[in-house]
Order: structure tokens, then sequence, then C-alpha cells
């Protein structure tokens, strides 16, 4: 099978325009703050991911594009912000 040469310049188009999108930000829905509260589902029983990610030792989320990391972040930051004490940037 071979591509021709628009159907190539409108994959690259399609992939740069993905690149530019904007990932939609929780805090912004019904000015919400504990909306990721709300929201999280823990992959594990009894939050068990956001434990871990909480004890006082170096974490390394690994994991294929859309698997929760980041929503892990977003639940790690929000828990950070609770506490005046801590500060917490992404």
């Amino acid at each position: 099978m071979k591509i021709e040469t628009k159907e190539k310049d409108n994959f690259y188009s399609m992939v740069d325009s993905l690149k530019k999108s904007r990932r939609a930000d929780l805090s912004d829905i019904n000015n919400d703050d504990d909306i990721i509260e709300e929201l999280y589902v823990d992959a594990l029983d009894g939050d068990f991911v956001l434990k871990s990610c909480l004890r006082p030792n170096t974490t390394m989320l690994i994991g294929r594009k859309g698997t929760g990391k980041s929503t892990i972040i977003a639940r790690l930051q929000h828990e950070y912000r609770k506490d005046n004490d801590k500060l917490s940037l992404y």
C-alpha cells in the first residue's frame, strides 16, 4: 500500500493539531475546587495508589499514555493544597 503525499501531509497536520490541544483542567468545571476529590477513582482498593504516593519517599508513576498518571498527580496536588505548610508544583 502506497501512501500519497497529500495523505501524509494531512496526517502530519492532524498530529500537530493534537500536540497543540490543551488538556482539560478539572478545576474549570462549575468552579468546584473539590471536583478531583469527587471524581477520582483509585486503581487499587483502599486508595492504595494515592496513599503510596503520599508517603514521604520518591515515587515514580510509569504507564502508557491515558492510564491515569496525570489524574493521580492532580489528586495528589489536591491533597497537598489542603495543607498550608506544603507547596505543590506541576
